[in-house]
């Protein structure tokens, strides 16, 4: 496994894929950033975020209120789940991150520290406080024209945690940290696996044993990846036409019930000359789910024929929309974030659709899809075909 000087980058010579890039990466900003991060969680969560005045009334709103707000209205299961994504696993990706990297820090080698960092980064995913954040930006920007809302600390603490979660991303070097957690053989041997994990390089014969570095287990192919991932995203589909055709919210004005679907909520932005939060939803909440359900398709289908074109294309669309799923959580969260204020009893009151845990279903599905998909087995079944 190769080094690469600092400002420079590594790329795989098969796929084209970074493997490595230094310039701008720091262990120091990263564990400074995430535990600046876990400890804005703390306010961010106890605090409440934002206020509306409705005639009289003085609504205020805590991250979880929203969750709270859903599992009310009898969704409890779309109620965990958002629950988990913004609260329960921001603290603890960004408390098992900074203490990785704070052992490291101090020089403090473990033999856990594998298994935690890789652990720390299967949940970057799924701990969502940058995409709640925006979430709640696009809501505001559509209720602030009707309703005076105002930013409240803990609010203020969300943003910041937001934003240092992205920093910390960006100063992360991934290949970097795993090398000082433990160094790698140099000397190559023929058909050597690779940890998809951590990178670690082993000898065939290793095959299905953990990984001594993060103590994932090695493949060279996950058995059964593409059938599980092709279920999943079955499973998505199932859920998708429920998602559109049935309204996301619907708010309760003196007995009069308004519905909107996603599709509405969009135009309500084209409406409100909100152009680019338009564009922003639509890509999110349109555009990339289906782009994710007919990708792994795709795949599937190129792994039973054993096509071997556009693998370099296959490979990297599974990269994008393993990165880019995350973001359709948007409109779930505006709708979480503004739920609890958009009350006033008997005269005003949001209701949560049917299309909310159905989109959140399609959306989480195709998130499990991914990391359970292989793109090597697209590769490796175009090498049977030879």
């Amino acid at each position: 496994m190769a080094d690469v000087a600092y400002g420079g980058s590594l790329r795989c010579v098969r796929c084209g894929h970074t493997l490595e890039r230094l310039n701008g990466r720091s262990l120091t900003l990263a564990f400074a950033c995430s535990l600046a991060t876990l400890l804005l969680l703390f306010p961010a969560n106890l605090l409440p975020i934002l206020q509306v005045n409705i005639l009289a009334a003085t609504n205020h709103s805590y991250i979880a209120s929203g969750v709270l707000g859903i599992w009310v209205q009898d969704w409890p299961v779309a109620a965990i789940v958002i629950g988990l994504e913004i609260i329960a696993l921001p603290f603890l990706r960004f408390g098992l991150l900074s203490l990785v990297l704070g052992m490291l820090w101090l020089g403090r080698p473990a033999s856990w520290l594998g298994r935690g960092f890789r652990w720390a980064e299967r949940l970057d995913n799924w701990a969502m406080m940058d995409v709640f954040v925006f979430g709640g930006f696009i809501g505001y920007e559509r209720v602030v024209q009707e309703l005076p809302v105002r930013i409240l600390p803990g609010g203020y603490c969300v943003i910041a945690a937001a934003f240092l979660s992205l920093v910390t991303r960006a100063a992360l070097e991934r290949r970097q940290i795993w090398r000082r957690i433990g160094s790698v053989a140099r000397e190559a041997a023929p058909d050597m696996i690779c940890c998809t994990s951590c990178d670690h390089p082993a000898p065939p014969v290793a095959e299905g044993q953990p990984c001594p570095r993060c103590g994932a287990t090695l493949w060279r192919c996950r058995p059964y990846a593409p059938m599980r991932a092709m279920a999943l995203t079955l499973a998505g589909f199932a859920f998708y036409p429920v998602a559109y055709l049935y309204p996301m919210e619907s708010s309760d004005v003196l007995g009069d019930l308004t519905g909107y679907s996603i599709l509405t909520g969009v135009f309500k932005l084209v409406q409100a000359n909100l152009w680019i939060f338009a564009a922003i939803i639509f890509c999110a909440s349109v555009l990339i789910p289906l782009l994710k359900l007919f990708a792994f398709a795709w795949f599937g289908l190129s792994i039973q024929r054993r096509s071997s074109a556009r693998l370099r294309l296959k490979t990297r669309l599974y990269r994008l929309i393993n990165t880019i799923g995350r973001w359709s959580h948007i409109d779930v969260f505006t709708v979480s974030v503004f739920l609890p204020l958009m009350h006033l009893s008997g005269l005003l009151a949001v209701l949560v659709g049917k299309a909310l845990p159905a989109f959140l279903a399609v959306v989480v599905l195709t998130m499990l899809a991914a990391p359970l998909f292989d793109p090597r087995a697209m590769w490796l079944a175009a090498e049977r075909r030879v």
